[in-house]
């Protein structure tokens, strides 16, 4: 009987010993595997759009690629190197309106392609951008405000020009011509910008288009978890 629990203490020890050893080569197999480089929040890339984008012709959930233009490098390492694609969708369009009323575009950047062909999901937004909505949309030339604004400045073309044209008819003439084009130059500039401030308040707004090769930034909102194997 004592043999027999000696035994038994035995082959127990031994199971256990193997148990362990199994488990310990489990546990450095999966440390192993899930080694990665984390990309912190908050991080920034810049980007290169790889085909156009337009809420003229474009519609919710089509796709979108777009590559890395730099290394992203942390703690010395390169994270993801540059042409690293990541890829997104187009979340939501608002068409553009009267009143020059601009269309917006919501993207969302769904996942980057890591260089060995992982797809790993990436939480981002636009970084820095000047035409951009407070709740995240991209838009282009703004409203009828924005309009007026380049009406204004077209009218401030036309009278500068007048008086460039004075300018140019010589020392002789340019004192007569000078007043004559500013005067000119100021109805002229008046009754543009009058009839486009008409004008504007039928026309419907600008499309937002991405040509192919725009280069844009966008954040990490949440860390990035990069595999090295």
């Amino acid at each position: 009987m004592k043999k027999f629990i000696a035994v038994s203490f035995v082959i127990a020890g031994l199971l256990g010993a193997m148990n362990l050893s199994a488990n310990a080569e489990i546990n450095k197999t999966l440390k192993t595997n899930i080694q990665a480089i984390r990309i912190p929040a908050g991080t920034t890339m810049k980007l290169e759009i790889l085909e156009p984008v337009s809420t003229a012709v474009g519609s919710v959930g089509d796709e979108f690629s777009a590559m890395m233009k730099e290394d992203k490098i942390v703690n010395g390492k390169i994270a993801l190197p540059a042409g690293s694609i990541i890829r997104g969708t187009i979340n939501r369009i608002v068409p553009n309106k009267r009143l020059s009323r601009s269309a917006v575009m919501y993207f969302n950047f769904d996942h980057v392609v890591t260089p060995t062909g992982r797809q790993i999901p990436v939480g981002a937004g636009l970084y820095n951008y000047r035409e951009l909505t407070l709740d995240g949309g991209v838009y282009q030339g703004g409203n009828y405000g924005y309009a007026l604004q380049q009406n204004w400045k077209t009218s401030k073309n036309i009278l500068s020009k007048t008086i460039d044209w004075g300018k140019g008819t010589g020392d002789n003439m340019q004192y007569v011509c000078v007043p004559i084009g500013a005067v000119g130059g100021v109805f002229g500039g008046a009754g543009y910008y009058a009839g486009m401030a008409v004008a504007d308040l039928f026309k419907k707004g600008n499309n937002v288009n991405w040509a192919q090769g725009k280069q844009f930034e966008i954040m990490l909102v949440q860390p990035l978890d990069i595999p090295l194997h």
